[in-house]
């Protein structure tokens, strides 16, 4: 499917892959901008036929177009059961949920940014990095206009306007959609910990990788207790990630020199021949399925992300380094002793080990053990 689409008055706009379905299905997309905002109902009903509003103007103009399609979400139900009834789908007979057909709707209510991100609204909100917050890769508009739906630009404030103080850092980070919060603090101070002995036991550690790095917690952290002369990289498989690690170090540590974050990619591909001293990985500690992109820094089905981080990390690190690996006893003692063997296999040995009994909210285990292992070849 193509991934521009040409928008009189703009230019080819790319829309991201999550939204194609909306924006190419009936190739009906109509710009309303500034004085058009007024009419909510003109708007309404273009969306409410299947068609894509991409609006312009003032920001709280646009807001009101989102609050009346809220109020009026009966209307839309209705005509998603009507359309369906219509084609005879056997799958869409069933009909869709009131939910669903609410936000299938606000996905068509969509804004645009010029090729720097900069949302085409008054007063344009600051949102560095938008693109990657919506789950795009970096460039991947190739340097043009984007559209995103209004709906995706209110979640990603709503998640940014949230912070999270970290007493290790004497810091509050951020964290947007889709990236685990760093609500741990006992995980925290146990990297803090493992980063200290590793820094008492080998000071010359010059180059420092944090596989999955999330809100960029452990960057920072690596950054603060390896010294300012550690070359510091972080990685993560989701865009969003990515982002959020950038923002946190542009908040934080204005001059960040010496601290390169990578484009998304999984686990070691965004590197190629490149060794390091230390390897930093909080791994997904929950043995189930992944349903969604949420889950990603938590669910590990058969274990399998752990499996392909050992079977590949040997060529990363240098041969008297040493690997951090945080993990969790959430999925029981069967999944540490998988762990425990995947380790071993690898032919890695644990030399220290730092960790934390922490309370759960589940019914069945109300504590769970949180650790950091410091391994080292055998």
């Amino acid at each position: 499917m193509n991934a521009f689409y040409a928008v009189s008055n703009i230019g080819e706009l790319y829309v991201p892959v999550e939204y194609r379905d909306a924006v190419f299905a009936r190739a009906r997309v109509k710009v309303f901008a500034h004085q058009e905002l007024r009419h909510l109902n003109r708007i309404f009903t273009h969306i409410r036929h299947g068609g894509v509003a991409v609006v312009e103007g003032q920001w709280d103009q646009i807001t009101t177009v989102m609050d009346y399609i809220q109020r009026h979400k009966q209307d839309l139900i209705q005509e998603a059961s009507h359309r369906n009834a219509k084609q005879r789908d056997r799958r869409d007979s069933r009909g869709k949920s009131a939910s669903r057909a609410l936000t299938e709707a606000l996905a068509r209510l969509m804004c645009w940014a010029d090729a720097d991100g900069i949302l085409q609204v008054e007063p344009a909100p600051l949102l560095p990095y938008l693109l990657e917050f919506a789950g795009e890769p970096a460039a991947a508009n190739q340097g043009k206009p984007f559209l995103l739906p209004l709906i995706k630009i209110q979640q990603i404030q709503s998640a940014l306007a949230e912070t999270y103080p970290i007493r290790a850092l004497d810091a509050s980070l951020v964290a947007s959609e889709n990236v685990l919060a760093p609500r741990s603090q006992e995980t925290v101070e146990c990297f803090q910990e493992a980063l200290q002995y590793i820094r008492s036991h080998a000071p010359a550690n010059n180059k420092v990788v944090d596989i999955g790095c999330g809100s960029g917690c452990l960057t920072l952290l690596a950054r603060q207790e390896l010294g300012d002369q550690t070359e510091v990289y972080a990685s993560d498989l989701l865009p969003e990630a990515v982002a959020t690690t950038q923002l946190n170090i542009q908040r934080l540590l204005p001059n960040s020199e010496g601290i390169a974050v990578m484009p998304a990619g999984d686990l070691f591909d965004p590197f190629t021949s490149r060794q390091f001293d230390v390897i930093i990985f909080n791994a997904p500690w929950v043995v189930a399925r992944v349903r969604n992109r949420a889950e990603l820094a938590i669910h590990d089905e058969k274990q399998e992300t752990v499996k392909r981080f050992f079977a590949h990390v040997s060529n990363f690190l240098k041969p008297d380094g040493t690997i951090l690996l945080g993990y969790a006893d959430a999925s029981g003692p069967k999944a540490i002793e998988n762990l425990e063997a995947i380790i071993a296999a690898a032919d890695f040995r644990e030399a220290a080990r730092f960790k934390r009994r922490v309370a759960t909210h589940r019914s069945k285990r109300k504590w769970e053990q949180i650790r950091v292992s410091v391994l080292r070849r055998k």
